[in-house]
C-alpha cells in the first residue's frame, strides 16, 4: 500500500508540475481532438457511481441504483452474475459475501459457501445485504458513510431495468459488468464460471425487451465476453478492463502477468504482438472504451485512446487530487465509491452533468454523507477487489 501511496503522490507532483509550465492540458490544446466512440453522452461527463454507489448506500442493490438515479448519474456501473437459473443477478462476488451479507436469522455468513451461479433468484434472494458487518475492515473502509435500509436484496437485472424505467430517467446509461472468470488459477470462480454465450443471450434478452441497447455499455476483465457481445449484438457498446498488476487477488486481467505467456483474458488475443500496448489491444478486440484501475492511467494512454476514437473511464477513484490529476489529462468520466465527492468536485470544475433526478421510489433513502477519519480511502490502496 505504501509503495503504490508513493507511486501515487510522484504521479500528482510530476503532473502539476507539467500543468505548471503547460506542457499538458485541454486549455493548452495540446490533448488531441476527441473521435467519438460509438457511446454517446452527448457532451456530458461520464459521471459513474460505483456499484451504484457504494459507500452512499449498499452496494449493487435497488437502494444504490435508485440513489444514483437521483444523483444525476451519466452511467450506473454495476456488475452481474448468470445465476443457477438463468437469470442474471446484480451481484460483484460470484459467492455471497460474508462481509455483506445475512442469512435469515440474521447471522453473518461463512465465507465459500453459497455459489450465486449455482442457485435459484429465488434461494439468492432469502439472503440480506443491507448492511456490511461492523467488525471488518471493509466497513470501516466502505460502511462508515453508508445510509441503510433495515433489509435488502441481491436483485436481479430485471429489477434495476424496470426501477430505470419506473424513474421515467430517459438519459442514464448502464455501465455494467459480466463478471467472468476464465483463468484455471482462479480457482473455485474459474470451475463455476457461467457459459459466456448464455450469460449474453440472458443479457441481450432483457436489454432488447427494455429498449435499452442504446443506452448500456458491457465492460469486462474477460475480453472474450467482449468479442462475443459485438458479434452477437454490435448495438451494444463496449468497455474494455484491466489492471497491470498481478498483486491484490485475482478475478481480474492483469497484463504484468502475462509478459511470458498469453493470457486466458484478453479473447485471444496476445498482449506482446502490441508489444505490451493494452490501449491498441483494446482497440483490436472492438472497444469503444478504455476502463483501467485509475493510478495506472497515464496521459499518453488517454492521449492514444482518444486518437484511436476510444474513451476512457478509469476506476474506482475517492480522492478529490486523483479526480483532479485525471480530469486534466481529459479522461471521458470517472468511476467513484462516493458520488456525492465526485459530483461535488465535477461540478466546481465546470463539467457539464446530468442534473439530478428526483423520483418516488420506495427505495429513496433520506441521509447525507459526513467523511470521517475511518472512512477516508487509504491513498492509492487496492481497499477491495474492482
Amino acid at each position: 500500500m505504501k509503495r503504490m501511496g508513493n507511486f501515487l503522490a510522484k504521479k500528482r507532483a510530476l503532473f502539476a508540475g507539467m500543468l505548471a509550465i503547460g506542457l499538458v492540458g485541454v486549455s493548452c490544446g495540446l490533448l488531441p481532438a476527441h473521435t467519438e466512440a460509438k457511446v454517446n453522452f452527448d457532451g456530458v461527463f461520464d459521471f459513474e457511481p460505483h456499484r451504484g454507489g457504494r459507500d452512499a448506500r449498499p452496494e449493487n442493490t435497488l437502494y444504490s441504483y435508485a440513489y444514483a438515479i437521483e444523483s444525476g448519474a451519466t452511467s450506473i456501473e454495476c456488475d452481474m452474475q448468470l445465476a443457477g437459473d438463468g437469470e442474471i443477478v446484480m451481484s460483484h462476488n460470484p459467492i455471497l459475501n460474508p462481509e455483506v451479507t445475512r442469512d435469515a436469522d440474521g447471522k453473518y455468513i461463512e465465507a465459500g459457501k453459497y455459489d450465486i451461479r449455482k442457485m435459484t433468484v429465488a434461494e439468492i434472494q432469502k439472503f440480506d445485504v443491507a448492511k456490511i458487518n461492523p467488525d471488518t475492515e471493509y466497513y470501516k473502509i466502505h460502511g462508515m458513510t453508508q445510509v441503510t435500509p433495515e433489509h435488502a436484496q441481491i436483485p436481479t437485472l430485471r429489477q434495476l431495468l424496470q426501477l430505470i424505467k419506473d424513474s421515467g430517467n430517459k438519459d442514464v446509461f448502464l455501465n455494467i459488468e459480466t463478471k467472468s472468470y476464465p483463468d484455471p488459477e482462479d480457482g473455485q470462480q474459474y470451475a463455476n464460471n457461467a457459459d459466456p454465450e448464455k450469460f449474453l443471450e440472458a443479457f441481450n434478452k432483457l436489454i432488447k425487451e427494455y429498449g435499452m441497447e442504446d443506452r448500456v455499455i458491457l465492460q469486462s476483465f474477460d475480453w472474450n465476453t467482449l468479442r462475443l457481445e459485438h458479434e452477437m449484438n454490435p448495438r451494444i457498446s463496449l468497455s474494455a478492463l484491466w489492471s497491470e498488476q498481478p498483486s491484490w487477488g485475482r478475478g481480474g486481467m492483469y497484463l504484468r502477468q502475462y509478459e511470458k505467456e498469453k493470457s486466458p483474458y484478453l479473447g485471444g488475443l496476445d498482449i506482446k504482438d502490441f508489444k505490451g500496448d493494452a490501449v491498441k489491444a483494446a482497440k483490436a478486440i472492438g472497444a469503444d472504451v478504455i476502463s483501467p484501475y485509475y493510478a495506472e492511467l497515464s496521459l499518453e494512454d488517454v492521449q492514444e485512446a482518444h486518437e484511436l476514437g476510444m474513451k476512457v473511464v478509469p476506476w474506482t477513484v475517492n480522492d478529490p487530487k486523483d479526480m483532479a490529476m485525471l480530469y486534466d489529462m481529459g479522461v471521458d468520466g470517472i468511476i467513484s465509491d462516493k458520488p456525492w465527492v465526485l459530483r461535488s468536485f465535477l461540478e466546481k470544475r465546470g463539467a457539464k452533468l446530468r442534473e439530478r433526478h428526483a423520483f418516488s421510489s420506495p427505495y429513496h433513502l433520506e441521509g447525507d454523507h459526513v467523511e470521517t477519519a475511518d472512512s477516508k480511502k487509504i491513498e492509492g490502496g487496492m481497499d477491495a477487489a474492482y
